[in-house]
């Protein structure tokens, strides 16, 4: 775990973040790299890529505070202080991609008439890459944990969210890395895919179906 990876004079830098905004860039430099092979323009692929990624957190943000009105049971699910305390986190995947594709549809129709299909493709193999290290930032954070196991590679996480993990005694599945290293191959699929695809939107299609087959996969582990 890497609660603090750097510190800056009186600002400290987490291991979440860091890795968080190493996804983004990761995404960012993919996307500018292949639309340059697709002839988009550039500072239209710049827009896109701000307003994207802005959605997306915003998304992902709001979701994880929709998903923990609905989960709570204490009684203080309406206390600003909580409900600010699950703003502040990373979020949830499933809201930021459902922001980013709304996003999109309408960006796209207007910016990208004609194109759309060629950045979904391309966008989708930022994504994949972006996830890969915005998992690894879950493993510093140890969010996103698996469920107990005795298998030799369990992981024993001391924090969680700056709080004692609540399996801190106890070895789980390091679901994060499970599927930071199925991103990555994912990741390797798509591009070989873009690079041989038979028509626009293919690559595309397939992160779609890839990913849930990853997703369900880490579900049977992830207790988190």
């Amino acid at each position: 775990m890497l609660p603090e990876i750097l510190k800056i004079g009186s600002i400290s830098i987490s291991g979440y973040s860091f890795f968080y905004i190493l996804g983004v860039l990761a995404y960012s430099l993919v996307f500018i790299f292949l639309g340059r092979r697709e002839n988009l323009d550039i500072i239209e692929s710049l827009n896109f890529i701000i307003f994207s990624v802005i959605s997306a957190i915003l998304g992902a943000k709001v979701y994880g505070v929709v998903f923990a009105l609905l989960k709570n049971t204490t009684g203080n699910a309406f206390n600003i202080g909580f409900l600010w305390e699950e703003f502040k986190s990373g979020g949830v995947f499933y809201g930021g991609a459902i922001a980013g594709l709304v996003f999109s549809f309408f960006y796209l129709r207007k910016y990208f008439r004609g194109n759309e299909w060629k950045v979904a493709d391309i966008t989708v193999i930022g994504v994949a890459l972006g996830h890969v290290l915005g998992r690894i930032g879950c493993f510093c954070a140890g969010c996103c944990y698996g469920k107990v196991t005795d298998l030799p590679w369990g992981v024993k996480f001391a924090f969680h969210s700056g709080k004692p993990h609540e399996y801190m005694n106890a070895f789980v599945h390091p679901t994060q890395i499970y599927e930071a290293v199925l991103n990555l191959l994912n990741f390797f699929i798509l591009l070989l895919i873009w690079k041989k695809r038979k028509f626009t939107g293919q690559v595309f299609s397939l992160y779609l179906i890839n990913y849930g087959i990853i997703r369900f996969f880490i579900e049977v582990f992830r207790n988190d």
